[in-house]
């Protein structure tokens, strides 16, 4: 498992690569389905950090945090992180499986062709993770609403099985 903010790096860098302008909308989308396709693959979390339930969709808020200062604007910088050993603040790194990575690319490669509101949109199908959460029962809105990865892998494993190869 990794912190979100070292995948969003990757994500961003490959964007980068790839000439795709980055929000924070929609990085946070973008690590909230390889997290889902994570876990419908290997049935183990990609990423460490919890995710929580906001109006605009799940929301990684350490990312959210790290990306906030450039508003709905392209992302330009990296997500950092303290070296508890050290107490330096570097960029955020991982070092991804040859799986992971080629996930990680696919996701961004296939998810990028939708704008940020687009992605809000997908990750708010009725009866999926997000809605569950947000609209509990009794209608109130409560801070740090989490969405959990049982939610998450069941959904991406349901999705898997509707989808069609084209």
């Amino acid at each position: 498992m990794h912190d979100a903010r070292s995948v969003a790096n990757f994500l961003l860098d490959y964007a980068r690569e790839r000439g795709v302008p980055i929000t924070n909308m929609a990085i946070l989308k973008h690590i909230y389905f390889a997290h889902g396709w994570h876990l419908a693959a290997h049935g183990q979390p990609l990423i460490t950090n919890r995710i929580e339930a906001w109006e605009y969709g799940p929301v990684v808020r350490a990312v959210y945090d790290s990306f906030k200062v450039h508003g709905a604007g392209p992302i330009t910088t990296r997500a950092t992180m303290i070296d508890w050993d050290t107490g330096e603040i570097r960029v955020a790194r991982a070092a991804f499986s040859r799986d992971t990575s080629n996930l990680l690319r696919s996701i961004l490669t296939y998810y990028s062709g939708f704008g940020a509101f687009e992605l809000s949109d997908l990750t708010h199908v009725r009866g999926g993770p997000w809605d569950k959460v947000w609209n509990a029962g009794d209608g109130k809105v409560r801070l740090n609403m989490e969405i959990t990865n049982e939610s998450i892998r069941a959904h991406f494993i349901e999705q898997g099985k509707n989808a069609t190869v084209q």
